[in-house]
Formats: structure tokens, sequence, C-alpha cells
């Protein structure tokens, strides 16, 4: 069995998900699909249209985009076209598929 990340633990805990999803919650580190578009399944299995998608999508990504962010920092990645080039490349998973 493979451990969750904090912040896949934590979104986890807040919307009420079962042990089995933490499993799929870390597929972005095992090649399965990245944290957007498991938060793009999550929104669409609760017909969420409009500025309330939007407001779910963005409380749903939340977690990632603050360990990315730290992940940034951590490099030191000033803001700029680099570090954003680190964001989207982290956000969309192909940065844990690379490694």
């Amino acid at each position: 069995m493979t451990r969750a990340t904090p912040s896949f633990l934590a979104l986890a805990v807040v919307l009420g998900l079962p042990a089995a999803a933490l499993a799929q919650a870390e597929a972005p580190a095992t090649g399965g699909p990245s944290a957007r578009a498991q938060c793009r399944a999550q929104v669409d299995s609760r017909s969420l249209t409009g500025p309330e998608r939007k407001a779910a999508m963005h409380d749903c990504m939340k977690p990632q985009r603050d360990a990315c962010r730290s992940q940034a920092v951590a490099k030191g990645l000033a803001k700029g076209p680099d570090r954003k080039a680190f964001m989207h490349q982290c956000l969309t998973g192909s940065l844990a598929q690379a490694q």
C-alpha cells in the first residue's frame, strides 16, 4: 500500500472520502490521472456549473497548488516564466511522471 501525500490526505478528509479513495488520490505519483483531472471528474460528478463549478475546482486544486508552490520556492524559482512553467508541469502531473 502506498502513502498518500499530505495535500491529498487533507483533501480526502475535507471531502469525507473513504480510505480506498486515498490510494487513488495519489495517482499523479504513479502515472495516473493528474490532480486537475481528478478534481474535474469530482466536480463533474456533482453537476456544478458556472461560479459554483469554478469555486469547487479552485477549492479542490488548492492543496495541490500549495504543494507545487512550496516546491517552486524550495527550488528557488522566482516569479516569472520559469516558475510559471514549473507550476504548470507540477499541476498537470507531468513532473511526477518524469521523475
